[in-house]
């Protein structure tokens, strides 16, 4: 066999190999969230796009949500969520301090700090499918999956 030949046969294979099998991308996705299963999870309770509720309000220089959604876990902490025209803006009821991540399927993204009042803010809106893990004060919460847009 010629080098021009067995050259050609092998960038077939390596093209071949590089490729995922079909699903496999996403099986590999779906076993990445196990590492939340300890976290306690807050589930939508609320969500203003399918409540029928009026669409935006606005007033000299303040725009009001967008979009209001509000998750609930079990042990009764409250998150609630403001999508603005560019940041989500949050608060815990009861406050807690602690550091809140946006979870994708390429993994957690940097943490941005919840005050000693529960508040935070992400910035930029978060695109596609994503969920929000808070941790601090001995919790771990992770949130239902959200969509924005």
């Amino acid at each position: 066999m010629r080098d021009d030949a067995l050259m050609e046969e092998l960038a077939v294979v390596l093209r071949a190999a590089d490729q995922a099998p079909p699903g496999l991308v996403e099986m590999g996705r779906a076993i990445y969230t196990w590492r939340l299963v300890d976290a306690e999870l807050a589930e939508l309770s609320y969500d203003s796009a399918t409540a029928g509720a009026p669409g935006p309000l606005v007033r000299a220089e303040e725009v009001a949500a967008l979009r209001d959604l509000a998750f609930q876990t079990g042990s009764g902490l409250l998150i609630e969520l403001g999508v603005t025209g560019d940041a989500l803006q949050g608060q815990f009821d009861p406050p807690v301090a602690g550091e809140i991540h946006v979870v994708t399927g390429a993994g957690p993204g940097p943490g941005v700090p919840v005050d000693e009042v529960g508040g935070f803010t992400i910035r930029p809106i978060p695109r596609g499918r994503f969920r929000l893990q808070f941790r601090g004060a001995e919790l771990n919460v992770v949130t239902s999956p959200i969509t924005i847009g």
